[in-house]
């Protein structure tokens, strides 16, 4: 019940703020320019699966300044603990950005349907994207300020850019290096680009709504495994380090 009204209460903050304009607007811009021309299922699928990443950066970051603020500290004391602090803001932006895709297709139904796009197909696409915008979520609230410190943060984030590097590490510019560091730098890239199948894939599953394998079912086992594993080492993180909001 803490962690509920907790949500309501920041809900209803954001709302009276006005900063909820700013996903309407969005909301009203990605349907007058990507989804009033004639679409399917597919094609509605693969624009909402790059808007809702790109929405959830944006309002997570909000989230996250309105919960590092000094007000924090009476927040945390009256009994709501670390925990539940952390995990009404994760839920919060979660929500947000939910109720978002929630509008716009909401009216892509009223305005321009998709073709073959019913309620079923709708649930099945919506499922694996909503795991994607939690997955987003959680990394950002383990990188932020208010969980992490500088250091390890930058060690995350340098790892996370080791895991993409394949991208931009290739062609001649990998040819000269040695062949042991190569074959490491293919090795980690394999390793630690493991953690972001499942997100790319989640991506794969929404256009696609195919859950006639078991390797889409096992995906969203992964996706949901990784999300409680964020969600659980920003709450171990957060619970050890000293209690300090920012200032401004």
């Amino acid at each position: 019940m803490r962690l509920l009204r907790f949500i309501g209460f920041s809900l209803l903050e954001y709302l009276r703020s006005g900063r909820v304009a700013i996903e309407i607007i969005a909301a009203l811009l990605i349907y007058a320019i990507f989804l009033r021309r004639p679409m399917d299922a597919t094609y509605f699928f693969n624009v909402v699966g790059i808007f809702t990443p790109l929405l959830t950066l944006y309002t997570m970051a909000i989230v996250i300044s309105l919960g590092d603020r000094p007000q924090g500290y009476v927040v945390v004391s009256r009994g709501i603990g670390r925990a539940t602090f952390l995990l009404g803001l994760f839920f919060t932006a979660w929500t947000l950005v939910f109720g978002t895709y929630g509008l716009v297709s909401l009216i892509v139904a009223l305005l321009n349907p998709p073709a073959e796009l019913d309620l079923l197909n709708w649930l099945l696409g919506t499922l694996p994207l909503l795991l994607n915008i939690g997955l987003l979520a959680a990394l950002m609230l383990l990188l932020s300020p208010l969980v992490l410190p500088t250091g390890w943060r930058l060690f995350i984030l340098s790892l996370i850019a080791l895991a993409f590097s394949g991208n931009f590490i290739g062609g001649q510019l990998l040819n000269a290096l040695p062949e042991a560091m190569r074959s490491l730098l293919r090795a980690l890239q394999a390793l630690l680009g493991g953690p972001l199948v499942p997100a790319f894939y989640g991506f794969q599953l929404a256009v696609t709504r195919d859950y006639s394998s078991a390797t889409a079912l096992a995906n969203l086992f992964a996706q949901t495994s990784l999300l409680v594993s964020l969600l659980g080492l920003a709450i171990y993180a957060f619970a050890r380090r000293d209690l300090i909001f920012s200032t401004q």
